[in-house]
């Protein structure tokens, strides 16, 4: 019997080959990047409209005093005083917020790049100042999680125009740790009944407008499951529990919620979630005990124990209903009133990216 002596090459080829095998076959495939669930706007060769507003000294310091004051479980009753404190500690972190998402959507009409800098320009100052980074009280981190919900939603429209720009990574950590933040603040605070109703919905919100921004799908992950508790604790007539215990302001509070709950549902769609058909369809169920309580506010009186605090002429203002172009886009048809709510088109809400008509409008 004779043997043929391989030489050395052969053999580690021979040795190489099936490792090299294994390692195909048992590599990741490469997840796709995470996406909006609006449409970007490219950008368009368009000449300046002028120069750049400066933007607003950064807040690194937050404190809210609560609109309710010292009221009862319920917090029901707006203490006029408690009110007019909150809002001057709110205006300068409001008008900022307008500011940049305003900026934000002229870009998203126009593809202006001018615009689309600017509104980076604008979160590069308050990412170099480490805004909003010490919050002095619980209602000053909900808070900021409402305006990291627009802010988030505003650096996404401009993505594509500035993505290239060395301030945009400066931006997406800057926000990345406020997100990391929030997470922290709400899985430490679960005994407090603000960290379990409509606030931390606005978390999720926020984190995942952030996570798509910065492409980190543990910081989305922590948003679907936020969302989960949300839509599987609504009950079989439709009500979120906390909100129902809000008294006279419960139906209110459900359209805020909602403002909330619609978008993230929507990211997570996108983001192949199948967030809408939760837990039995339940984000339809309080979509639509919501809306019929905007008709005849019966039921949530009885569950809420109150009777709900008038609507003026019967509509709530587009800002309060923004939420509604976005349901509309996915269920055309399934809201009840539907064209009452679209008849106050555009709608516009700050916190949510400033125009759905804009963003989500067919």
């Amino acid at each position: 019997m004779s043997f043929r002596v391989l030489s050395l090459p052969a053999c580690l080829a021979i040795v190489l080959l099936p490792l090299s095998v294994v390692a195909q076959a048992t590599s990741s495939p490469v997840k796709a990047a995470l996406k909006p669930s609006f449409a970007l706007k490219a950008p368009a060769p368009q000449p300046s409209n002028g120069s750049c507003p400066v933007p607003p000294v950064p807040m690194v310091a937050l404190s809210i005093t609560s609109k309710y004051g010292n009221d009862g479980p319920q917090r029901d009753t707006i203490d006029p005083v408690a009110a007019a404190a909150e809002e001057k500690q709110m205006a300068p972190l409001r008008a900022y917020g307008q500011g940049v998402v305003k900026l934000a959507n002229r870009y998203t009409r126009t593809g202006r790049v001018a615009d689309a800098a600017c509104a980076l320009t604008w979160l590069d100052a308050w990412a170099s100042g480490k805004a909003l980074a010490q919050m002095n009280d619980p209602n000053a981190v909900f808070q900021r999680a409402v305006a990291l919900s627009g802010l988030s939603l505003a650096l996404l429209q401009i993505s594509p125009a500035v993505s290239g720009d060395p301030r945009y990574p400066s931006v997406t950590a800057w926000m990345h740790d406020l997100a990391s933040a929030t997470i922290r603040f709400f899985d430490s605070t679960t005994r407090l009944k603000g960290s379990r109703n409509n606030h931390v919905y606005w978390g999720g919100l926020a984190v995942a407008g952030i996570a798509v921004a910065s492409d980190d799908r543990k910081l989305l992950a922590w948003s679907a499951q936020t969302y989960k508790k949300a839509v599987c604790d609504i009950t079989a007539e439709g009500g979120l529990p906390l909100e129902l215990q809000r008294g006279s302001k419960a139906r209110s509070y459900h359209l805020y919620a909602l403002s909330a709950l619609v978008p993230l549902a929507a990211m997570l769609e996108r983001n192949g979630s199948p967030a809408f058909d939760m837990c039995d369809g339940a984000l339809h169920r309080v979509v639509r005990f919501s809306f019929d309580a905007l008709a005849d506010p019966a039921a949530i009186t009885a569950l809420a124990g109150k009777a709900q605090d008038p609507v003026d002429g019967g509509v709530p203002s587009g800002n309060q209903i923004a939420f509604v172009e976005i349901y509309h886009r996915y269920f055309p048809g399934k809201l009840p009133q539907e064209e009452k709510w679209l008849a106050l088109r555009p709608l516009t809400a700050t916190n949510l990216g400033g125009d759905q008509t804009l963003l989500y409008g067919n």
